[in-house]
């Protein structure tokens, strides 16, 4: 027969339990959050255990849509926009133009030098002579490229400033973005500085 101590384990493994799922499913019943997805027809589920609906909903785009409307008015349309990770998903949804980085088992690997120049964190090294005149190599070889295969043109970095997103963690290109701000003007000019986003177009 089970002792008083199985049965004092049980009940406190089984509390334990209902205490994580009460705590991962607070969300739920956040009222601020439910009126905020009503409002913006929002599906978003949890995805992850203790990475719930409010961080995954809340680091979206919705905080940066003034933000993409003044630059939708700004830009030309079917051009490429090198950001963070995280904010290239952002542009795609509500721009009309490419975004080239994306997770490597999502194509990366079938956009050679785009493949290549995001693994080797050419973007993420402004701030180095070295990483700085990578990048104009890789612009310039692009350039002939898209040219010659009548590709979308690499004519847009787009800048995310938000220092709360978590998504945007993930990225050397959010975490250098200073050193690519403070050295971006040799190779593009600034065309809008909001809130949240800064986009610059290539020289």
């Amino acid at each position: 027969m089970l002792s008083s101590k199985h049965y004092l384990g049980a009940a406190i493994g089984i509390l334990l339990i209902l205490l994580l799922v009460i705590y991962d499913s607070k969300s739920h019943f956040d009222q601020s959050l439910i009126n905020v997805k009503r409002e913006s027809g929002s599906a978003q589920r949890n995805w992850n255990l203790f990475y719930g609906q409010r961080f995954v909903y809340y680091d979206s785009s919705f905080r940066y849509l003034d933000d993409l409307r003044s630059i939708k008015a700004l830009i030309e349309p079917k051009q490429l926009i090198l950001s963070d990770l995280s904010s290239s998903y952002y542009a795609a949804a509500i721009l009309p133009n490419y975004v080239p980085n994306v997770y490597r088992h999502q194509g990366r690997d079938k956009s050679v030098g785009w493949s290549k120049m995001l693994d080797n964190r050419i973007a993420c090294n402004f701030h180095q002579d070295d990483g700085l005149n990578n990048f104009k190599k890789f612009i310039t070889l692009e350039s002939l490229q898209s040219r010659k295969k009548k590709r979308p043109k690499f004519s847009y970095i787009l800048v995310n400033k938000d220092l709360n997103n978590r998504n945007l963690r993930l990225d050397c290109i959010w975490h250098r973005r200073q050193a690519l701000i403070e050295n971006i003007e040799k190779l593009a000019s600034e065309i809008y500085d909001g809130e949240y986003l800064r986009l610059y177009k290539l020289n």
